[in-house]
Formats: structure tokens, C-alpha cells, sequence
């Protein structure tokens, strides 16, 4: 007699309820008030303002997943995987709930993507990812709010491995909130900054900067990598930037740094790593899921080392060296061509 579909098979079926709920227990900061001990379904109800039941079978339904664990006595308690989506430590709460509002009803609109090639995203909204963010101030703070807590976790990591030597003065090209400056900055006092960006991802990067003890060393300048960046500097930072875009508009921007580079300025792309091909399941697994939302949502693609090289060269560019850090992510570096 046949067992049926496997369970592993069910789950992806299931992946996008999964998935909801996960944001929603984001949003209603479930992992957090269960952090200090086991609540029950009323408790965490009374504490949210939602309808108790519907939230007993829904905190069940996570447990099944196991994100909570059911107590003997019917409380849901903390698990190492809900920890990761608590608020107050660095995981992936604000991730989760910027990629419900980037992505998933996009991801509904796959079909698109296949049959043209182009990003679902813009077919959905009529326009792109990024427009939508200049005019969503919320939905831009939930995006940089992301992008800070994954920068910081890059930040600390690069500021450990790369060399700094010789650098003065470091441009962090479409930082945002700083996040990446910030690491760099509090690692190597004598290093100066500028973080450039436009308007709605430079918003709350003073503060930010305040907070960190840096802002004396950092020039805030608003722009467009696609028109220009700043000037003579010795090091260029881009952070998850060149994966946003296809090749021309990749190419484009790296073209605008080399325009502002001198003859001893080095530029560094950090990015995932695509591999050639898929052997290591769990350690391909992110980029590859990284790879498709970017082009479902954005247009863009994850690139294997090959791919940097020869976008690189395309630009003027010469990478020099590969610097893999602790985190998923590789540190590209680049001169200009002699």
C-alpha cells in the first residue's frame, strides 16, 4: 500500500502558509513575548489584541513546524528557531517582514518572469521595487531597517578581513542607514567616510551615525550611482548592490565608480557568491533563493566569481583578490585597469 506524498513533500506545498505565518508572528512580535517563558493562547491574545482562538491554532500550527514548542499544560514556548525572529537580537525578524511587502505577491506572478524574462514586480505594480519605496515611507523604513540588521552582521566581518591599508578616506556608494561605514569606521579610527545614497536611504543615517560615535567622520551626500558618486576617494564600498541590477545597469554603475576613482583607488563589491553549480545543498541554498527573488522582484541576479570578473573587466576594472568573510558573503576586490 502506498505511504502517500512524504512529508518533505507536503512541506514545500505548504511553504507559503508557513511563510505567513511567520510574518505574522513577526509583526505581532510573538517570539519576543515568549522569550522569558511559556504563555498560553489567551495570554499572548490578551498582549496582541487578537482573537484568541484563531491564534491558538495558529501558534499550534507554527509549532508543527516547530518554530514554537506546545507545552504539556497547552503553552507555547520559545525555540532556538523562534529566537532568530525576535526583535531585540540581530536574526531575521525585520528581513521577514520587508520581504512580505518586497516580494511574495510578486513570487504569485512566477509565470510572468518565465515566459519574458522580465521581473514579475514591475508587471504586478506598474512600476519598480525601488519607486515604490520613494513613495512608501513605511515600507522603506521596514527595507532599510533589513538591510542594517544583514549590513551589520557584513560589517563586522569585513572590517576583520579586509585590508584597509593605505585607505583614507572610504565611500559606502547606496549605504543607507551606514550600517557598513559604521563596522569599517569603528574598527579603524583613522579611516574618514561618505555615505551616499538618495534621499529615502539616507533617512535616519544621522541618527544612526550619532549613536555609533562616527558621525564626525562621516559626509552624508545624497545621489544616483546611475549619474555619480563621489570623488578620489582610496576605497569604494558597494554592499549587496550590483546583485539588484542586470548586467548593462550593473555594468552602468560600476562605471560611474570608475569614473571617480584615481589611479591607487580600489573598489570592493560584497556580494554572494554564486557557485558554478549546485553540490552543497545547504551551502548553495541561500544564494541560489537569493538569486530568484532578485530576478522575480528586481530584474537582477546573484553572479558566480567568473561573472564578477568579466562585469568587472567590462567597467576597466581588475579584480585582485576574493576575500571570503564568516558571513555568506565574498568581498570582491577591484582596481583600475593600467
Amino acid at each position: 500500500m502506498s505511504k502517500g506524498p512524504s512529508l518533505e513533500a507536503q512541506r514545500l506545498m505548504s511553504g507559503f502558509r508557513a511563510y505567513q505565518m511567520t510574518v505574522a508572528a513577526c509583526r505581532l512580535m510573538l517570539p519576543d513575548l515568549v522569550a522569558g517563558g511559556a504563555k498560553s493562547a489567551a495570554e499572548l491574545a490578551a498582549a496582541t489584541g487578537t482573537h484568541p482562538e484563531s491564534l491558538h491554532r495558529i501558534l499550534r500550527a507554527l509549532a508543527v513546524w516547530g518554530f514554537f514548542v506546545e507545552m504539556p499544560d497547552g503553552r507555547f514556548g520559545p525555540t532556538p528557531l523562534s529566537d532568530t525572529f525576535r526583535s531585540d537580537k540581530p536574526g531575521l525578524r525585520n528581513m521577514t517582514i520587508m520581504l512580505s511587502e518586497e516580494g511574495y505577491e510578486a513570487w504569485g506572478d512566477l509565470m510572468y518572469t518565465l515566459r519574458t524574462g522580465k521581473p514579475a514586480y514591475e508587471h504586478m505594480y506598474g512600476k519598480s521595487h525601488f519607486d515604490r519605496l520613494g513613495e512608501d515611507p513605511e515600507m522603506a523604513a521596514h527595507f532599510n531597517a533589513a538591510m542594517v540588521e544583514f549590513s551589520s552582521r557584513v560589517a563586522a566581518a569585513f572590517a576583520a578581513a579586509f585590508d584597509f591599508t593605505g585607505v583614507r578616506t572610504a565611500v559606502d556608494v547606496a549605504g543607507g542607514n551606514g550600517a557598513l561605514l559604521i563596522g569599517v569606521l569603528q574598527a579603524h579610527p583613522d579611516i574618514q567616510g561618505v555615505l551616499f545614497d538618495l534621499a529615502q536611504g539616507l533617512a535616519g543615517a544621522h541618527e544612526k551615525l550619532v549613536a555609533a560615535g562616527v558621525s564626525d567622520r562621516v559626509t552624508l551626500q545624497e545621489g544616483s550611482f546611475f549619474e555619480a558618486v563621489p570623488s578620489g576617494a582610496d576605497l569604494y564600498m558597494l554592499k549587496s548592490i550590483v546583485h539588484d541590477w542586470d548586467d548593462e545597469r550593473a555594468l552602468a554603475i560600476l562605471q560611474t565608480c570608475v569614473r571617480a576613482m584615481h589611479s591607487r583607488s580600489r573598489l570592493v563589491l560584497l556580494e554572494r557568491k554564486l557557485p558554478e553549480r549546485v553540490e552543497n545543498l545547504d551551502d548553495a541554498f541561500t544564494t541560489v533563493m537569493g538569486d530568484v527573488h532578485m530576478m522575480v522582484v528586481l530584474g537582477g541576479k546573484e553572479r558566480t566569481a567568473n561573472e564578477f570578473r568579466q562585469l568587472l573587466a567590462q567597467a576597466g576594472l581588475q579584480m585582485t583578490r576574493e576575500v571570503r568573510m564568516e558571513s555568506d558573503i565574498t568581498a570582491f576586490e577591484a582596481v583600475l585597469v593600467a
